[in-house]
């Protein structure tokens, strides 16, 4: 199991809200004990230290986001460029990543947030397919997308992200929240068998490997929400992912998320109690775990 990072977690308040490269230099040390790969979500405002820190402090492997900007490519590939220069400069500077995900894009299939056309991903896609290849140190890099588990389920949507997912780079981030599907913390099967059987096996049978992009449980603010329900679905998913599902397979998955982010209150009660550690200047673990 990996983990999910945002450096957005010190205040009340919102990216960017002040993040200081000493924020994340602290952040890093506290994932570096836990976890030795991570998922990030931007490469500015706070985001621009998460390269450098993370792989001064030993994390190898990671999955750098970047943001896209609906009908403006320009912006994105920006982003991109941002991007790979900051990976380019922490591997000069500390020996070079075992491993990197470069995700255009996060659960581009949705529609809440923003709407994303198949073009504006799979055109930031080819600008960083292109883009990667200035940079030798950078020898590792997939680049693919992050979309919803159900992006190739039944329904519309399938035809439509499909080229995109056949676009990715051998592997394809899928988010899987079985805690909104009603699960158990201590039995997530039902709800994991109807994400595989609703999006995930259709992405597999495109010949691309399944990546966990986030899956995790709140400890407060809703159905099933403690502390120790949190802990006891840690090591549920984390059994569940790693062999001990009906497939018998093992899949690559980022734990949502490190730290509490206060602010998140606008998708419910529960969007400031992910983390496994509390939010706050003081960051403390919820419980004793391991990735």
């Amino acid at each position: 199991m990996f983990v999910c990072y945002s450096p957005y977690h010190r205040t009340d308040s919102g990216p960017p809200s002040g993040v200081t490269e000493a924020d994340v230099e602290a952040d890093m040390k506290i994932v570096a004990a836990h976890f030795t790969q991570i998922r990030t979500y931007g490469v500015d405002g706070g985001n621009q230290w998460n390269a450098d820190k993370a792989l001064k402090n030993g994390i190898r492997k990671m999955s750098v986001g970047v943001w896209v900007t609906p009908n403006d490519a320009s912006a994105t590939n920006k982003q991109i460029d941002l991007a790979l220069s900051q990976l380019d400069a922490a591997a000069k500077k500390y020996g070079g990543f075992e491993h990197l995900d470069l995700v255009i894009g996060n659960e581009v299939d949705r529609t809440d947030v923003a709407v994303y056309a198949p073009a504006d991903i799979r055109n930031g896609m080819a600008y960083a397919k292109q883009a990667v290849q200035k940079y030798p140190t950078l020898d590792s890099v997939y680049v693919t997308t992050c979309f919803s588990g159900t992006v190739l389920g039944p329904g519309p949507n399938a035809a439509k992200w499909q080229p995109v997912v056949d676009f990715c780079d051998e592997r394809t981030l899928l988010t899987v929240y079985p805690w909104y599907g009603g699960a158990d913390p201590g039995n997530i099967d039902k709800q994991m068998q109807w994400s595989w059987d609703n999006g995930l096996k259709q992405v597999q049978a495109r010949k691309k490997q399944i990546v966990i992009a986030e899956i995790g449980w709140p400890s407060a603010g809703g159905r099933a929400t403690s502390v120790e329900n949190e802990r006891i679905n840690f090591e549920t998913t984390k059994k569940w992912v790693n062999y001990g599902n009906p497939m018998g397979m093992q899949f690559d998955t980022y734990w949502f998320e490190m730290f509490d982010e206060r602010w998140k209150t606008k998708e419910g009660a529960q969007g400031p109690h992910w983390g496994l550690y509390t939010g706050g200047p003081n960051p403390q673990p919820k419980f004793a775990f391991e990735g």
